[in-house]
């Protein structure tokens, strides 16, 4: 009898053990719950639509901000191009060539430039994104575009309290090389203007995934894009930061403002059409319909088609059999190459 009562007694304590073990993970779960679905979504979807990359929420409706670039050889190093999202080159005239720094969150840069002038083909790039547009004069033709209203801009030469002259530049590279602005600049700048910060329409987006068909393309250690006698970018991948390394005029193209060569993990080539303008050096490219240009990324290359329906649509890609090209998470840098220049991959 008496080993009757010990088995029961054995039995009750190991079940109250057992109960008190259960309750203890209860309540650990209780203080550490897991997200909802819903929870989970939201936080998946706060994606820089131009990148791909985590952003605060509250900026994904933000509209993007695009500033011209002075590239020439004497206006470098350049400033705020390591922070932009974007980054447009395209030949201008003379050889030479201008980029268009595109930022979702235009407070992330401190100095920006040097600015300069905008060409039409810019301001219909810009325009695709719903873009606020940032130049330092421009061409006649340019001008007329902008003075039509065809999209919120600011002229720094006729708004100098948005912009400075930096002294050193001014007196080691010339007046023309030494205009900077700044994030905070601008955002007084768009504040004095009265332009709305808000998209009209956030359902754009590229299509970002870590499975891209350029993994599977062609070995990519080094991409070259002449523009012309004067000016090529030559883009280097470095396997470790996964990222390719940006130089020109036998230099690498600095960012000052970080004091960091520029990288881009993304690089595009886009084959546009392009012709002179009324036998002056200026020209004109044709951004509108479809083309062929090539996606490089993560060492490797592939031959993608452009698409661009209407000035109020950005650049969008497919591969060759039109499928929505699925883009690697990461900042870009997009090369708007007319068919007088050429490429060469190594």
């Amino acid at each position: 009898m008496k080993n009757v009562k010990n088995k029961i007694i054995l039995v009750l304590v190991v079940s109250l053990m057992s109960i008190f073990t259960l309750y203890g993970c209860s309540n650990e779960t209780a203080e550490t719950p897991e997200m909802d679905a819903s929870e989970t979504q939201q936080m998946s979807a706060n994606l820089n639509p131009l990148t791909g990359l985590e952003i605060d929420q509250e900026k994904i409706s933000l509209r993007p901000v695009c500033v011209m670039i002075n590239n020439m050889h004497k206006g470098q190093p350049l400033f705020g191009v390591n922070r932009a999202d974007l980054l447009y080159e395209c030949p201008i005239e003379g050889g030479i060539t201008r980029i268009m720094s595109v930022f979702k969150d235009i407070s992330s840069a401190d100095t920006i430039g040097s600015v300069r002038s905008a060409r039409p083909y810019f301001i219909h790039i810009a325009k695709g994104f719903e873009s606020i547009y940032i130049h330092l004069g421009g061409s006649d033709i340019a001008y007329q575009i902008l003075k039509s209203g065809y999209i919120d801009s600011i002229d720094l030469k006729s708004n100098e309290a948005f912009m400075w002259r930096d002294p050193e530049r001014r007196k080691n590279l010339g007046f023309e090389h030494s205009a900077l602005t700044s994030g905070e600049k601008i955002l007084a700048g768009i504040n004095k203007k009265g332009f709305s910060k808000e998209l009209s329409n956030t359902s754009f987006k590229y299509n970002f995934s870590d499975n891209s068909p350029v993994l599977n393309g062609s070995d990519a250690n080094r991409l070259t894009v002449t523009f012309s006698g004067y000016k090529n970018t030559i883009f280097d991948y470095n396997k470790e930061k996964e990222t390719y390394y940006i130089s020109q005029f036998k230099k690498p193209q600095m960012d000052a403002m970080d004091n960091v060569q520029n990288s881009k993990p993304n690089v595009f080539v886009l084959n546009v059409h392009a012709e002179r303008i009324d036998n002056t050096e200026l020209l004109k490219i044709d951004l509108h319909g479809n083309g062929t240009g090539k996606y490089m990324s993560h060492g490797k290359i592939i031959d993608i088609k452009w698409h661009k329906k209407s000035d109020n649509m950005p650049f969008t890609y497919t591969t060759l059999d039109n499928k929505p090209l699925s883009i690697l998470p990461g900042q870009s840098y997009i090369c708007v190459l007319p068919g007088f220049g050429k490429i060469n991959v190594e």
